[in-house]
């Protein structure tokens, strides 16, 4: 007996065809939704801690990755506002990272360096054992601020002023007819004279060859650090190869080949003037390089290369987040222009009091001090700080666990924007510590340079940035400099850009123009800052 019609199992006939049909794409759908879910490893809650900035269940962590690199403000803030109290992952396109409270900082800095070590975490940030040296693992950067620098501050005011002089007194800055600049380009230029003359001294620091290396250095590392960080850990035996690729990895060795090639005649010259062979012929024994080479401590330390490799690195961190704060707090006058007169004002009773700019006068500065604090607090350098990597199991007090390799860090921008923290975080109050200064007490506290568990933005514990006294003062200087003798505003139909981020970093656009003139009106009773009236 022939059946009626064709069952979808038989072998004859469409219904079979459209069963199979049906079946192979569900098979497919399902086994393409297996792979997401196991390629974004969201099931796995290392440690108990959450991971945070997926937009939705079926998100891929590929994804996220990607999305971190512009968008981690909002992701790290979202962590922070759910799990400040404890812990959460996010998820860089190198590595995971595990971002702490910062109740836990007391702690985690009586750790050990070896077994929380800060170098490690540095080192592996800046992708640093694929094309750096052996540098950042020593701390001869360290001891030469500390040592040398941080204990002679006040005799630098001088130092910062005279380069201030010779840069303003030959540039843009003598015309009197408003004039549009990049003004971020051109505060580069003018922190790498002033960090040169501490880092290299006279007469390197005004050698146009080495303020060149010196400005595209940070541009050539920085461009190579984000392409690294693009390749997962799983491809990272790749990255000797993918470097070879990279245009900036060949500009970073021209770069530190020619800042070798520089600092060689002045290594030599110093030690012939040490041995009695020559007469002195003028470069600067104070400077941080002949301090190094007089007190490093191997002759790994000693090499010109190294040498010239950490004054460049050193200059790194010195030129561009200075730059990039003076560029965010300059954005902020011109947003704000009312703050203009209290701040003139300020500045041109204290120089008036102390007769001109003697090595206590910056510290009388308590309302500059203040503006330049809540700039830094709504326009950080770094999204995070305190950077640290485990080198074994770590169990903290409350049972808290941090498996060997981790990297750890704290939300310090978030910190600064909650407002059980900081009342009203999201209004720009310039003369919020200026007035906490003025309470019983609190007179010495509440300053741009101090760090705490709160504010971290220059780190914190035995890495915190040790120049940051020194970068705080020049950054008083020269502002101090364009509110005496600038006048400051937007090209008509302009407003202040918004910021950048790359992953953790915060920066201001450089190209970001920007009109200045010759300050009209000047107090004539105030004592110059620099003598560059034309």
């Amino acid at each position: 007996m022939e059946l009626p019609i064709e069952l979808p199992f038989t072998t004859g006939g469409q219904p079979i065809q459209n069963y199979e049909n049906k079946v192979t794409l569900l098979s497919l759908l399902t086994i393409i939704a297996v792979l997401i879910y196991l390629l974004s490893y969201r099931h796995v809650r290392k440690n108990g801690a959450p991971f945070v900035g997926y937009r939705s269940f079926w998100e891929p962590t590929f994804w996220l990755r990607l999305r971190f690199v512009k968008g981690a403000w909002p992701i790290i803030t979202d962590g922070y506002d759910k799990y400040k109290d404890s812990m959460f992952w996010i998820r860089r396109n190198d590595r995971d990272i595990l971002i702490l409270s910062n109740k836990y900082i007391d702690e985690l800095r009586a750790i050990p360096e070896e077994k929380l070590n800060g170098s490690e975490a540095n080192v592996e940030n800046l992708r640093g054992p694929y094309y750096l040296p052996t540098i950042l693992r020593s701390n001869l950067h360290s001891r030469s601020l500390n040592q040398k620098m941080s204990p002679n501050l006040r005799s630098y005011v001088d130092v910062v002023r005279d380069e201030l002089e010779t840069y303003l007194a030959n540039t843009w800055f003598r015309k009197k007819d408003w004039t549009e600049v990049p003004v971020g380009d051109l505060l580069l230029r003018l922190y790498a004279r002033i960090s040169a003359r501490f880092i290299v001294g006279l007469p390197l620091c005004r050698n146009e060859e080495w303020l060149r290396v010196s400005t595209v250095v940070g541009e050539n590392v920085f461009t190579t650090v984000i392409v690294l960080r693009m390749l997962p850990p799983v491809l990272r035996p790749l990255l000797p190869l993918v470097l070879r690729c990279l245009p900036t990895w060949y500009r970073l060795r021209e770069n530190l080949s020619t800042a070798t090639k520089l600092i060689a005649p002045v290594l030599e010259h110093h030690e012939e003037k040490k041995s009695g062979e020559t007469v002195d012929s003028g470069e600067d024994a104070s400077s941080l390089l002949l301090w190094m080479r007089d007190n490093a401590l191997n002759e790994l330390e000693k090499d010109p290369m190294n040498l010239a490799y950490r004054q460049i690195f050193l200059g790194l961190g010195s030129i561009h987040t200075t730059a990039s704060a003076t560029s965010h707090a300059i954005h902020d006058l011109c947003s704000h222009p009312e703050l203009l007169e209290p701040l003139r004002e300020e500045v041109e009773q204290i120089l008036i009091a102390d007769g001109g700019w003697e090595k206590a006068t910056l510290m009388k500065m308590w309302k500059l001090d203040s503006f330049m604090s809540e700039s830094q607090r709504l326009s950080p350098p770094f999204l995070t700080s305190f950077h640290r990597l485990a080198m074994e199991p770590l169990t903290l007090s409350d049972g808290t666990y941090i498996p060997q390799g981790t990297f750890i860090a704290i939300a310090a921008a978030s910190i600064l924007l909650d407002p059980e923290v900081v009342p009203n975080p999201q209004i720009f109050d310039p003369f919020r510590n200026f007035r906490k200064r003025q309470e019983a007490g609190e007179s010495t506290r509440h300053q741009f340079a101090m760090i705490d568990k709160e504010h971290m933005h220059f780190g914190h514990g035995k890495h915190a940035c040790p120049g940051r006294a020194l970068a705080v003062n020049e950054l008083k200087m020269v502002l101090a400099c364009f509110l005496l003798d600038y006048d400051l505003k937007y090209p008509q139909g302009k407003v202040r850009p918004v910021k950048q981020t790359v992953d953790e970093i915060v920066f201001a656009d450089p190209k970001a123009p920007m009109l200045i003139r010759k300050r009209k009106g000047k107090n004539l009773k105030v004592p110059k800052l620099v003598s560059s009236d034309g």
